[in-house]
């Protein structure tokens, strides 16, 4: 008898798992390809309109996929195991299932397991691939970038190079029409250059150096220390050097959800330290100034006659006070790195918990199940969606952890998953 129960199981077990892999399968096309879609129209803004070649575009599409996977995967697993629990609930296989004496524990075990094995390959996606990639996908991008030099000087647009602003026309290949641009160096003199058409070679490889060659332009000067003045000139031809290499590593930079878990942790550590090292300066400058607050009132308590300057240097002391507390509240980038790392491995155990949402689906009869299964997956993953992004926003509001808030989205659909479970059981 108990080889007979053993030998169902197995037969069960094969079952779910073939209708799993069936269901993974599909719903894993479906956002791949949503997600690839746009991974492709941002591709298309920055490349494939610069006649780039084919074989470059598919690399960088190739190299974009480990992104694409990260988010691709969990919804997957959450919409297989949905359609699965839905159609064998239309079918009235469950219900046959459990007049049979087989669980619901033996039902789901099968999908558990799969949700587990998607989770660690999410994370190695994450955690390996991602970051391998995007190393790939830099280095590639900046060879584009010194191969083709307007790869970043759109048409109709608006570039930003250090102090330089550039107000482009059409651009097509090296040449630009109706260009202006606006030169503002820290000293606070401007210098304003038009021109119907340029001309942009690369001269400097290395340090993405650029001569831009001017057609009849047009130069308005200021001068920040006469107000008053200006110069206007106008010239049949002029020469500009361009430096780029500041933008390049703008472009090129590895943001920080692209690290590896083990770079993320030690960046946190770094950060950490260094704002132990400004806690401890912020706080001496708290104490000095509270000081000073205490002693001005005291002598201000002392004399027999206010005076107005100790009253407006109480004023100032006390709002560079309130600033100093405040700066101290929050690190941005410590916040930063923090969330990320917790979100490479929240969006990975996604794979886990969000399908535990779809196990009371087994206590009703649907009809078209699959169907069913596949609009409910819909809905919670747009749900998780905007909790994390929300979660994301608020990370700067709250001087705690950000792992709470980036955690929150898979905590409250495993209750909430939890919970429904309970209640079907008992009703």
């Amino acid at each position: 008898m108990a080889a007979f129960r053993r030998a169902s199981y197995r037969i069960v077990s094969i079952y779910v798992l073939r209708e799993f892999a069936l269901s993974l399968l599909v719903s894993f096309i479906f956002f791949f390809f949503i997600f690839f879609i746009n991974q492709i129209l941002l591709l298309a803004q920055k490349i494939l309109i610069k006649n780039v070649d084919i074989g470059s575009v598919l690399r960088l599409i190739g190299l974009a996929i480990p992104q694409i996977l990260l988010y691709t995967l969990p919804f997957s697993s959450l919409t297989a195991s949905s359609m699965v629990i839905g159609e064998l609930s239309s079918r009235n296989e469950i219900l046959a299932l459990r007049c049979s004496g087989i669980s619901m524990t033996k039902l789901f075990r099968p999908i558990v397991v799969c949700a587990v094995c998607l989770s660690l390959l999410t994370f190695a996606v994450a955690d390996i691939l991602l970051p391998y990639s995007s190393q790939r996908y830099v280095q590639m991008y900046s060879e584009l970038l010194q191969d083709l030099p307007t790869i970043e000087l759109e048409s109709w647009s608006v570039n930003r190079v250090e102090n330089k602003i550039l107000v482009t026309g059409q651009v097509e290949g090296s040449t630009i029409s109706n260009l202006v641009m606006f030169d503002v160096p820290n000293q606070g003199d401007a210098t304003v250059i038009s021109a119907q058409k340029a001309d942009i070679t690369l001269i400097d490889l290395e340090h993405l150096m650029y001569r831009l060659d001017l057609h009849d332009p047009v130069l308005l000067s200021t001068d920040s220390k006469a107000i008053d003045e200006f110069s206007f000139s106008k010239a049949e031809y002029m020469t500009y050097y361009l430096d780029f290499s500041s933008q390049m590593k703008r472009l090129t930079d590895v943001t920080p959800s692209q690290m590896s878990s083990k770079a993320l942790r030690e960046a946190i550590s770094a950060r950490k330290s260094q704002k132990e090292k400004d806690d401890r300066l912020t706080d001496s400058q708290i104490t000095t100034l509270e000081t000073r607050i205490a002693d001005l009132g005291k002598t201000i308590a002392s004399d027999q006659t206010i005076r107005s300057e100790d009253i407006n240097e109480i004023i100032r002391l006390s709002q560079e006070l309130e600033s100093l507390k405040a700066m101290r509240s929050i690190n941005f980038y410590l916040q930063y790195y923090r969330a990320e790392l917790h979100k490479k491995m929240a969006l990975s155990a996604a794979c886990f918990f969000l399908v535990f949402i779809t196990f009371p689906l087994s206590f009703f009869r649907i009809k078209h199940g699959r169907l069913f299964g596949f609009g409910l997956s819909l809905l919670v993953a747009c749900a998780y969606w905007f909790m994390l992004f929300y979660a994301q926003m608020q990370i700067l509001d709250y001087q705690f952890n950000p792992g709470f808030l980036i955690w929150a989205p898979d905590a409250i659909i495993f209750l909430i998953s939890l919970i429904l479970i309970v209640v079907m059981r008992r009703t």
